[in-house]
């Protein structure tokens, strides 16, 4: 067999095993109404999971100054959204560290990646996960409004989610026509922090009270996501390709 019938032969396993539904989105992420990074998010879904990516980096004109780049990253089952293992990776200036969990099987227990065992609430998602299976059954309005218990870091919160369409709008912000916008508030139940200073992500999120908006297409993904409030609220804004 030459080489020619080989390329051939590896081009086309290529194109057939390609997973159609892997996807790369494009968001800019503001913070305080600044535009400051730039976010690609990857999704790659197989027949019982889903795993998702998102690199954030400073953009180029102020990281000269204060680099940053951080990535999350969140592997859940496609079924339910429930988290089978999550990791990131932080380096905010000179904070650097990465923190990395996995759930045992029973699903009511896991290890961070320093050792230490934490307990998992049932029907537990992550920040990232949650996120997801709210914009998933967005175009559901029967679901909502639904609470949700969401483990960060150690910490276990209630997240209170509420649907808004054309039809019943939000009061605040607008949706597009075929669009749902999902407000969830999120509220401390217990549980302390396994990380003593965190990214700003985590930190704007982690607020008793903080919440997030979610702008959700017609296909199910969102094309806006912001959590927190102003003048402190970071904003995930879809590129146009």
């Amino acid at each position: 067999m030459n080489y020619k019938t080989l390329l051939i032969l590896w081009l086309t396993w290529s194109t057939i095993s390609a997973t159609p539904t892997d996807q790369v989105i494009q968001y800019e992420v503001s913070y305080m109404g600044i535009p400051l990074l730039d976010m690609q998010l990857t999704w790659v879904e197989d027949d019982t999971s889903v795993q998702i990516s998102y690199d954030n980096r400073l953009k180029p004109w102020i990281a000269y100054f204060h680099p940053i780049h951080n990535i999350y990253r969140v592997h859940f089952r496609r079924t339910d959204f429930a988290p089978i293992d999550w990791s990131k990776t932080i380096s905010e200036g000179k904070m650097q560290f990465q923190l990395a969990a996995k759930l045992d099987p029973d699903r009511k227990t896991g290890r961070f990646s320093n050792g230490q065992r934490f307990e998992f609430p049932a029907g537990g998602l992550t920040v990232f996960s949650a996120t997801h299976y709210l914009a998933a059954r967005a175009h559901d309005p029967d679901f909502f409004p639904v609470k949700l218990p969401v483990f960060i870091d150690g910490q276990v919160w209630e997240a209170a989610a509420r649907r808004f369409d054309e039809l019943h709008p939000h009061p605040e912000y607008r949706s597009a026509p075929g669009q749902v916008l999902i407000e969830a508030s999120l509220h401390y139940l217990y549980g302390a922090s396994v990380v003593a200073h965190n990214d700003i992500l985590t930190s704007v999120i982690a607020t008793e009270g903080t919440r997030f908006i979610l702008w959700v297409a017609p296909d199910g993904h969102y094309t806006k996501a912001q959590f927190g409030r102003f003048p402190k609220a970071v904003i995930m804004d879809q590129l146009k390709n």
